[in-house]
């Protein structure tokens, strides 16, 4: 007997087939109406009752159509997005992080009108010590086979999300929820899946660490040391995987729809034990938009499209970035006006930011909602750090330490923020700090040059930096930054600020170059 499970993650709210770079392209190789296609081909193969389908989170937040369908205000538009995802009729599906970027009254509709159970082990309410949304377990069968499910999110939310979106919760180790669960379902149940918005901390095959064992992602830790977990349905890392290790099979599909990861597990036809199981990845690039989803979703879209055409202000001169990678290394116009626009709002002596989408292409004179939303995708707000000079050293070092010199002396990154899952969001660079970095210098001596204002950074004197609440709250791994060190955080989103910026009549774009690596 076989059973076939599918599994998709990180949609990100895009639907329809365009990552809205070009109007009125649809040919895009991603969008959940090509994946509604995939599993309606896999049901029509196997038969519905030999299929599980399942999700990951991180719905609610990416595409501009999700921002689209927020800023509205209109929970009508809200609902139209949940259905869309309900077109899939998932069996069960789990909370991403970013499907808190709006706030609970938003999250709370959306799993309220999700026919799917959402399945929800550490995400708890901090006064009752109950599941704070969906339920703990869920129990279905598919051919006289009962699967059990857990479902979990990254413990590391807190570290990320501004506090009033997660007042009240309380957020536990996967991995801790996992083994205790684990133990309590699997004797019930001939199957035991998890579903974790979250990744692998160490190479599932050779146990190397891959990132700071810090809790963000506990993927290996469950695979290595839970025995229990048959079916193992990742996401969160945006990567591309699928393996059986330690008799476990492992799937993460990608993102934005780009691919549906596929489990098939072969049983014992009398008992029901796994004898072998199989992973692979479906590319959904191979199918066509599911006209059921792009119908439903029309209307959202168009008005969508519409909203990304408003012009928002007009430059003096462009704001360009020749391309993501040329500007990380080398600085450009763009990132300046970013930065410049930060210290604005904050009022703070030094500010940092990374380049956040590889497709940033900047700004022309005229500016639109679209650039501004392909340029900076996500929903993070301002905040305003207060830091010594130390601190801020320590931060710019660890910052640089992402760079190596190649075989032909150009200056590049290290393997490990490129494979396996670009983390390049994570590189920021400072302004209006002068600093020079020689990177064939040990990691943590590489400064060679670090002024403000024509004066040397002092050690002992307080700085403030103006930087996302992302990193802030200690996204990216960095030294120094703790939530006591934040003095204040904006309440508007970075639309907002670019909005209300670039028509204060006070811009004019830096477009001097104010770091070098060497």
């Amino acid at each position: 007997m076989k059973l076939v499970f599918l599994h998709s993650s990180d949609t990100h709210g895009f639907l329809m087939p365009t990552d809205y770079q070009v109007s009125g392209d649809y040919t895009a190789p991603i969008g959940l109406s090509r994946v509604s296609s995939v599993v309606k081909s896999e049901r029509k193969k196997y038969g519905a009752d030999k299929v599980v389908v399942t999700d990951a989170g991180d719905c609610l937040q990416g595409s501009p159509l999700a921002s689209y369908a927020h800023s509205t205000g209109d929970m009508t538009d809200l609902d139209t997005f949940t259905q869309a995802y309900n077109k899939i009729n998932y069996d069960a599906r789990c909370l991403g992080n970013h499907d808190f970027n709006f706030g609970q009254d938003y999250l709370a509709y959306y799993v309220d009108n999700n026919k799917a159970s959402i399945i929800n082990d550490n995400i708890f309410d901090a006064e009752t010590d109950v599941p704070a949304f969906g339920k703990e377990f869920q129990i279905i069968e598919k051919s006289g086979v009962k699967i059990g499910f857990l479902g979990i999110t990254t413990q590391y939310i807190p570290h990320w999300e501004s506090e009033d979106h997660i007042k009240g919760l309380a957020f536990k180790s996967a991995y801790d929820q996992i083994k205790k669960y684990a133990k309590i379902l699997r004797p019930q149940v001939d199957i035991l899946a998890v579903i974790y918005h979250g990744g692998f901390e160490s190479d599932p095959q050779t146990g190397e660490a891959t990132e700071p064992h810090r809790g963000e992602n506990e993927g290996y830790k469950i695979l290595t040391e839970i025995p229990e977990v048959d079916v193992f349905l990742t996401g969160h890392q945006h990567r591309r995987l699928n393996d059986v290790v330690n008799n476990t099979a492992i799937v993460q599909p990608g993102y934005r729809g780009e691919a549906v990861a596929k489990v098939e597990v072969e049983l014992d036809d009398q008992t029901k034990k796994i004898v072998s199981m199989s992973t692979s990845l479906i590319d959904t690039k191979d199918y066509e938009p599911d006209p059921e989803i792009v119908d439903l979703v029309s209307d959202l879209d168009k008005r969508t499209q519409t909203w990304l055409y408003q012009p928002i202000a007009t430059l003096d001169e462009p704001a360009p970035i020749e391309n993501a990678m040329k500007g990380r290394l080398e600085g450009a116009p763009f990132i300046n006006l970013l930065q410049q626009m930060q210290l604005w709002f904050t009022n703070a002596d030094v500010s940092a930011t990374a380049v956040m989408s590889e497709k940033a292409k900047g700004f022309d004179k005229k500016v639109t909602l679209r650039d501004v939303i392909l340029n900076y995708p996500y929903a993070n707000q301002l905040c305003r750090v207060k830091l010594t000079g130390k601190e801020l050293k320590e931060i710019i070092e660890h910052s640089v330490s992402f760079l190596k010199e190649d075989e032909t002396g150009k200056i590049t990154f290290l393997d490990r923020w490129i494979k396996p899952k670009p983390q390049l969001y994570h590189f920021d660079v400072f302004y209006p700090v002068k600093y020079e970095a020689d990177i064939s210098k040990p990691v943590g001596e590489r400064i060679t040059e670090l002024t403000l204002n024509g004066e040397e950074i002092d050690d002992s004197k307080t700085y403030h930096l103006a930087v996302n609440n992302y990193r802030a709250m200690g996204g990216g791994f960095y030294p120094e930054y703790s939530m006591d060190k934040i003095e204040f955080t904006l309440d508007k989103d970075y639309v907002q600020m670019f909005t209300e910026y670039l028509t204060s009549g006070e811009v004019k774009v830096d477009q001097t170059k104010n770091y070098r690596f060497y």
